[in-house]
């Protein structure tokens, strides 16, 4: 692995480092005093403050804070990552095209850029995705405890997209939220926009919001008890055998169905 580190430039020579970084498709890490615009499907701003700016090779871009492992702003791939030096401060835009998406940061100081080549072929393999806990209990609700109809999968709302959404027994509208990991406050405050524009955008209060994740923080599961919203733990172990029985079961009719397309042509 081929690592170069910088420190001590002016914001004009980390451009200049920066812009053949990325341009070369290197992996680039940058600790920076700045502050952090986003626009597209919504709009937030951040104020000044210390981060960790992570940027891949394939142009995914995320600024992380000094506490928590989710990024607080990203971009899961640029379409084009600019660099410009402008009233005292050094300026980064990520654009993403589809989705149009911008997300602005203006640093004002650079204690560090670390710039590396670096290679990993590794197969990855994960036992269950979120994709399949989404899916699955979209076809079957009880796995959470729940009688519910889901009625849309990835629903669109202001701030962002609802794992899934549905109508539960009693008619109650309910926003789910779901994590393959231990839930923070972070994930509880996703929940808890969702569940506001979903209430403004249909001028109802009965919405119910359900955190469904294999476990919680302590702190995490007070704030959302304080919100008024739900927690569901996932057995992921659980899950993971029934997935197993349903692709055991698909490929049981495939064979059966083959067998009597077989008969049926002699």
């Amino acid at each position: 692995m081929n690592v170069r580190v910088y420190q001590g430039l002016s914001l004009e020579e980390y451009r200049e480092v920066l812009e053949k970084a990325v341009r070369e498709h290197k992996l680039v890490l940058v600790l920076a005093t700045c502050s952090v615009d986003y626009e597209g499907r919504g709009a937030s701003t951040l104020g000044e403050g210390e981060r960790v700016i992570i940027i891949k090779r394939d142009w995914a871009f995320l600024i992380h804070r000094p506490n928590g492992y989710s990024p607080v702003n990203w971009q899961p791939q640029s379409s084009v990552i600019d660099f410009e030096v402008e009233g005292g401060l050094l300026i980064i835009k990520a654009v993403r095209s589809r989705p149009r998406e911008i997300v602005t940061v203006r640093a004002s100081d650079i204690s560090l850029v670390v710039v590396a080549d670096m290679s990993d072929k590794a197969e990855f393999v994960e036992y269950v995705s979120e994709h399949e806990i989404r899916d699955l209990i979209a076809r079957n609700p009880s796995i959470i405890g729940e009688e519910l109809k889901i009625t849309s999968i990835e629903k669109p709302v202001e701030p962002g997209f609802v794992d899934l959404y549905g109508i539960d027994s009693n008619n109650r509208i309910v926003v789910i939220e779901l994590k393959r990991v231990t839930a923070t406050k972070e994930a509880v405050n996703q929940l808890h926009r969702y569940v506001i524009a979903v209430k403004k955008s249909l001028g109802r209060k009965d919405v119910r919001g359900i955190l469904v994740a294999p476990s919680i923080t302590k702190s995490a599961l007070e704030y959302l008890e304080r919100l008024g919203l739900e927690y569901k733990q996932l057995n992921l172990k659980q899950l993971r055998r029934i997935l197993e029985e349903e692709k055991k079961t698909r490929s049981e009719k495939k064979s059966g169905a083959n067998l009597l397309e077989f008969f049926k042509k002699r």
